[in-house]
């Protein structure tokens, strides 16, 4: 009965790692569906137009987004080097893969919000049509 409960917290543990180090992909990916989904609803629907002090409702939003999905992923990263400090899992494969996932999404969400300090929503949505 010990091996069985061992098995299971071997398992509970990898599936655990396993969402972890694919997290930051899955913050990456509903940050670029989010930004150019939203952005193509707001254009169809002629909402570039409504401001607010000045500054596009869907360039606020896609500021929005961004800066959620970049803190997410500071902490993701912190978390995974923080964790790679720590005795036994330094220099492990599965702490190397957490952190590389976390600044590769962290740069990935990055790259795709320079266009939004670049551009205002108006010049987007009549460049998509």
């Amino acid at each position: 009965m010990t091996s069985n409960v061992r098995e299971r917290k071997i398992a509970d543990g990898f599936a655990a790692s396993a969402a972890f180090s694919v997290l930051p992909m899955v913050i990456w990916a509903a940050h670029f569906f989010l930004s150019y989904a939203s952005a193509e609803a707001m254009c169809a629907l002629s909402l570039q137009n409504v401001a607010w002090r000045g500054v596009s409702a869907l360039n606020l939003w896609l500021w929005s987004i961004s800066a959620v999905a970049i803190a997410a992923l500071v902490g993701l990263t912190v978390a995974a080097i923080r964790r790679g400090r720590v005795g036994a899992e330094a220099g492990n494969m599965q702490t190397t893969v957490r952190l590389g996932a976390a600044i590769l999404a962290l740069v990935g969400v990055l790259w795709s919000a320079v266009p939004i300090a670049v551009f205002d929503a108006a010049t987007v949505c009549h460049a998509a049509r």
